[in-house]
């Protein structure tokens, strides 16, 4: 299930859901379990369609109107990618999504404790949920975190070797804290490699990408970044390190979509790692790091 319910004691709550013929979502918790719900209670989602958004809503409507403290965990924030708007007959997508978390708010302002997020695509995610959301706490887990509860990637990241890919000027503040919370463990400060890519803002279509860099000889490049989706922004990126001679690529993304599958990255990376934030298929290049914070 997408959306899971634990109680104090970190035990499951049943939940029924279901859709009417009009196409109406539905939710049914047991009446008696929901009276022996007491104090605090921890929402863990993965919402991956506007389904799940609506059946979170209403399931988390049932938890408040019985008095419960609702600690919630959503790793995958929906809407994150659409931060701003790109050109003109757009929606500000992200906006209208934490608007739609504080639908219950208002009725409720107590009782909405902590909301916790993993690697948000932008610090404007982290704006708008202060801004629009009335939960009492508010954190984003920083990917430097995620990596380190990996002793893979880690071991990977602390090699003489090893070379950290910005894929983008988004990602440079995000990089550097990786680079931060690796070099410590290295006898050397991490070298950082810094790429560029022109996308088309009306179809959000990559156009090219550049790697600043120009002989990365017997080199691993670990490219890190929030999301992958199709992977054009890593397969343009690898096609390049591949051109520096680079010996090994690596990709970390905190979400992996994957949309396109991941057959795309034959040939060119290595080694994939991303979260248990989205659910994933088995893949010999896939290793899954299994975090939660709740």
């Amino acid at each position: 299930m997408s959306i899971q319910v634990k109680d104090r004691n970190n035990e499951n709550v049943a939940i029924q859901m279901m859709q009417f013929a009009g196409g109406e979502r539905h939710v049914q918790i047991d009446a008696t379990r929901l009276k022996q719900l007491k104090g605090q209670v921890f929402i863990h989602t993965q919402l991956n369609s506007s389904q799940d958004l609506m059946d979170y809503l209403l399931i988390e409507n049932v938890l408040l109107n019985q008095g419960l403290e609702l600690h919630v965990e959503m790793p995958y924030f929906p809407y994150a990618r659409q931060d701003r708007v790109c050109a003109a007959g757009q929606a500000f997508s992200l906006d209208i999504m934490t608007k739609l978390l504080n639908i219950n708010t208002e009725k409720f302002p107590q009782q909405r404790k902590s909301l916790t997020v993993w690697d948000a695509h932008s610090a404007v995610t982290e704006k708008l949920l202060n801004e629009n959301t009335h939960f009492f706490n508010i954190e984003n887990v920083q990917p430097s975190e995620i990596i380190l509860h990996d002793s893979k990637l880690t071991d990977i990241l602390k090699a003489e070797n090893t070379v950290l890919v910005c894929p983008d000027a988004g990602a440079k503040a995000r990089t550097a804290k990786i680079a931060t919370a690796i070099n410590p463990l290295r006898n050397q400060t991490i070298e950082l490699i810094y790429c560029e890519k022109k996308r088309d803002a009306s179809t959000g279509k990559i156009m090219n990408s550049h790697v600043n860099a120009t002989d990365l000889t017997g080199k691993t490049a670990v490219i890190c970044d929030d999301i992958c989706d199709g992977g054009a922004t890593f397969i343009g990126i690898a096609e390049e390190l591949k051109k520096l001679n680079c010996q090994h690529v690596i990709l970390y993304v905190t979400h992996g979509i994957f949309s396109k599958g991941m057959q795309v990255f034959d040939g060119l990376v290595d080694q994939i790692f991303t979260t248990n934030s989205l659910a994933q298929q088995q893949h010999q290049n896939l290793n899954v790091i299994q975090f939660c914070r709740n």
